[in-house]
């Protein structure tokens, strides 16, 4: 059975982590305030900018649970290869709680994962320096008839380089820093 591809960059509906910290009651407002912000930036105005800079001005006051669960959505919302070094440095925060940036079942198939194993990436340039591939060549397909990619680039990579698994638009995106 093909798998059928939801169009990219529809507003649909992000699954959260549905992890729940035990954080002071304080924390917690302020992690809410923030994120209803950010919310507000993307199922309002649409503006992945906008979402981004409010991620931005506001990381730091993030716990470290929260920072990694809307790092997830920053990511899905307003990731790409321009600006791809911002998010390996963000993803690369020393902040405790990372798990937060994933579902529990994503984890579950990242752990499932052999040690090493092929991604691919559709692309204009090799060495375009993007973080996101995937493990379907299918999908990777759509993306190169749908953006109009010059290429599809395939690697090898080993699950210790893996930053983290997404699967959402039947993606299973593959986070590579």
């Amino acid at each position: 059975m093909t798998p059928t591809f939801k169009p990219i960059g529809s507003n649909e509906l992000v699954p959260m982590t549905r992890r729940y910290p035990n954080l002071p009651k304080k924390v917690l407002q302020r992690d809410s305030k923030i994120t209803k912000r950010i919310m507000m930036a993307w199922d309002v105005d649409g503006d992945p900018e906008k979402v981004l800079a409010i991620f931005l001005k506001e990381r730091r006051m993030l716990s470290h649970e929260r920072y990694w669960e809307l790092m997830r959505s920053v990511w899905i919302i307003a990731g790409s290869v321009e600006n791809s070094e911002l998010f390996r440095k963000l993803m690369q925060a020393n902040r405790r709680s990372q798990f937060f940036f994933s579902t529990p079942e994503e984890a579950k198939k990242l752990r499932e994962l052999p040690d090493t194993f092929k991604v691919f990436r559709a692309t204009n340039d090799s060495a375009d320096g993007g973080l996101s591939w995937t493990l379907s060549k299918q999908y990777a397909e759509h993306y190169k008839q749908e953006f109009d990619k010059e290429m599809i680039v395939m690697r090898k990579v080993n699950k210790s380089d893996v930053f983290a698994y997404i699967e959402r638009n039947n993606e299973s995106e593959i986070i590579i820093l």
